[in-house]
């Protein structure tokens, strides 16, 4: 499948902003089986500079300074993506017991996985946190198989609820109410896998979302969305969808792995201003394209 993404971002102030910084993560890459055929990000006003350049943990980041005196501020990213090549089972990935494939093992090639298995700025592990995992992760069973079965508790025991947390709630809320967004499920699901040893990764990017049978589809109204990746070892990652209780295959659209959402965030910055007030619009469409 090819999609073709627009995300874009508008702030209005209620008062002139001097300056502007902006890091972007809307950067499709060559990873998880996906294959990026173009990527663009603009701002308006028009930036004094703008330079892409990796982060500390790979990810494709643009970093733009507008320095034109401004009131709105709007950043669009646009990218074309080929995402036949995403995993939508995990095959023979992760078929050995699920304890062979702890964090700190000798290849390589894992060694930079090793850091997924730590505690982060949003995701402390926890003994209750091992003790949710447990019961997908008895003694013999497969890394897959257990990873399957974690996804489908969490999907079916915690409810959607946009208007439950906020980006900064703490983990152990989320445990609490059993409720949350996106950004919340996959920070559970981190949060259980490395309380049992296990590396994983918080995933930022784009979800094609279908409307309802009979109804039209609605330019702009799609979302971000975040799953979770799980090191399946030789450098290799599978996503895992908890909020949707599914592989992230063809459908998905990675921009950016980080530990966390604080990693990854779509879009940061620091603005300079006597404005006290702003007024953020968000748009995104995750478009198929027809193929022959």
């Amino acid at each position: 499948m090819i999609y073709d993404v627009h995300h874009t971002t508008r702030y209005d102030y209620n008062g002139r902003v001097a300056a502007s910084f902006a890091e972007v993560r809307q950067l499709p890459d060559d990873v998880d089986g996906q294959v990026c055929l173009r990527r663009s990000v603009t701002t308006d006003p028009g930036p004094e500079h703008l330079r892409e350049h990796r982060d500390y943990f790979g990810n494709l980041t643009a970093t733009a300074v507008i320095r034109e005196p401004h009131t709105r501020l709007v950043v669009e990213s646009a990218s074309t993506v080929d995402t036949t090549g995403r995993p939508s089972e995990f095959g023979t990935a992760g078929r050995q017991p699920w304890a062979s494939y702890t964090a700190g093992r000798s290849d390589p090639q894992d060694l930079d996985a090793f850091e997924f298995s730590l505690d982060s700025v949003l995701i402390a592990r926890s003994a209750q946190l091992a003790d949710y995992a447990r019961p997908s992760f008895p003694e013999d069973v497969s890394l897959a198989d257990g990873v399957v079965s974690l996804c489908a508790r969490l999907h079916r025991e915690f409810e959607f609820d946009a208007n439950a947390t906020r980006v900064d709630t703490p983990l152990v809320d989320v445990m609490s109410m059993r409720k949350g967004v996106c950004q919340d499920f996959a920070h559970v699901m981190i949060g259980s896998l490395r309380s049992i040893g296990l590396a994983a990764s918080y995933v930022s990017g784009y979800l094609e979302t279908r409307p309802p049978p009979g109804q039209p589809r609605l330019a702009g109204v799609d979302r971000t969305h975040a799953w979770v990746g799980i090191h399946v070892g030789g450098g290799r990652w599978i996503g895992v969808d908890p909020t949707n209780d599914q592989l992230a295959g063809p459908r998905y659209v990675t921009a950016a792995r980080g530990r966390d959402y604080a990693d990854v965030a779509p879009l940061k910055g620091v603005v300079f201003t006597d404005a006290n007030e702003s007024r953020l619009t968000v748009s995104v469409d995750v478009e198929a394209r027809e193929t022959a």
